[in-house]
């Protein structure tokens, strides 16, 4: 019991790493329940998801990666983040939402196409962040109502990664039993925010 309690205390604090609004409509009880009953399978994938095709969860796994990419910790793609934003729409979503992030992938597929002559998982990394930056500031040939859906596909893989257990124990920092009440801490904008391990599966 306690540690349900846990993860989902974590889950309410997603509202500070992608916004409330965000948040909001990420973190309904459904979501929640799938989210938490959700396994990850790192690795190459194999066949189609339930929304995606395989070229497309491929394309997905990408962008996963170039959102969050490896540093000294998994990237969202190495956790299955692509995985989970499949199953998510799946179970918690209704045919638009899973419409919505299907041209948001087949919008990313047409400009890498346009601006390279490639897939977008055929791209260089910098080719990559540069037409997803593009996107998310709705720069080029991006619309608002583009960048918008981008925002909804970047929410979701923000909550796929933080509650996987590499995101919330290695990403973010952790402590297993808080200590007493401190009102005033040292505190650096590089510091990492807190997470908690009773989100590991």
């Amino acid at each position: 019991m306690k540690k349900t309690r846990s993860r989902r205390e974590f889950l309410s604090d997603l509202s500070k790493i992608i916004g409330t609004a965000a948040a909001t409509s990420l973190l309904t009880p459904n979501a929640i329940s799938v989210a938490m009953a959700y396994s990850p399978a790192p690795g190459n994938i194999t066949q189609d998801g339930k929304v995606f095709t395989r070229a497309e969860l491929n394309c997905l796994k990408q962008v996963c990666a170039t959102v969050i990419p490896r540093t000294q910790t998994p990237s969202a793609a190495d956790v299955d983040t692509h995985g989970f934003i499949d199953n998510q729409l799946y179970h918690c979503y209704g045919k638009e939402k899973q419409q919505e992030a299907l041209a948001t992938l087949a919008l990313i597929e047409q400009q890498a196409i346009k601006r390279y002559s490639g897939t977008f998982v055929q791209l260089t990394p910098t080719q990559q962040f540069q037409l997803l930056t593009d996107l998310d500031s709705a720069q080029q040939a991006f619309t608002t109502a583009q960048q918008t859906q981008f925002k909804s596909l970047k929410s979701l893989i923000c909550f796929g990664f933080y509650t996987s257990e590499a995101g919330a124990s290695q990403e973010l920092r952790y402590q297993a039993i808080p200590g007493g009440f401190k009102g005033s801490i040292p505190y650096k904008p590089s510091d990492k925010s807190w997470g908690s391990l009773g989100l590991g599966y």
